[in-house]
């Protein structure tokens, strides 16, 4: 590892380089792990901005994201979901060499795995990822939705909510033990 990288809210990506963020600091090494994939993979993407936004535990039922062009553009499923879920969450953003990284594997084009080991490049720290999402934001290099009562707004996370309920294989009971789907599930979602 060269070291931390002190680079700023802001950066676009460089060809040749993807980006990785954990919660675990320090490593020299990014191992294979199984994701809802079900293989093997190290995972990273091209934008520094959408790999900050898997440094907290979050799911499609928190936020959902997609990356147009080299901007990540998230929908918050409900209320302040952006802020429960990333406030006053740390988390390393690694730089790792795209060489070895395949893309078109898991279904979401702009994420690219590699089912070896990967060594870490670089590695800057993140104190606080809700204030740096901000700062991506106001930087243009997000666009963050925030969660609205609009109609037009509620009916599209409505929709995906429910789809990604039917194709995630939860059941009625885990519904019950899910804090979100107890205060949210019927109300906004349909469920």
């Amino acid at each position: 590892m060269k070291g931390k990288m002190e680079c700023g809210p802001g950066e676009r990506a460089e060809t040749g380089w993807l980006y990785h963020a954990s919660a675990v600091t320090g490593l020299r090494q990014l191992q294979p792990h199984c994701s809802t994939h079900g293989v093997h993979y190290v995972y990273a993407i091209r934008s520094k901005c959408a790999a900050l936004l898997f440094g907290a535990p979050k799911d499609d039922f928190d936020v959902l994201m997609d990356v147009e062009g080299d901007i990540p553009v998230v929908y918050e499923c409900y209320p302040n979901a952006l802020e429960r879920v990333y406030a006053g969450k740390t988390c390393s953003l690694y730089t790792v060499k795209d060489s070895g990284f395949m893309e078109g594997k898991t279904g979401w084009e702009p994420e690219w795995v590699c089912p070896e080991p990967v060594s870490v490049v670089q590695e800057e720290r993140i104190c606080d990822l809700y204030s740096r999402i901000l700062e991506e934001e106001q930087q243009g290099v997000c666009v963050l939705h925030r969660f609205a009562m609009e109609e037009g707004y509620q009916a599209f996370i409505r929709s995906e909510v429910q789809e990604r309920f039917r194709w995630s294989g939860l059941q009625q009971t885990d519904l019950e033990r899910d804090p979100r789907f107890v205060r949210y599930g019927s109300t906004l979602w349909g469920l």
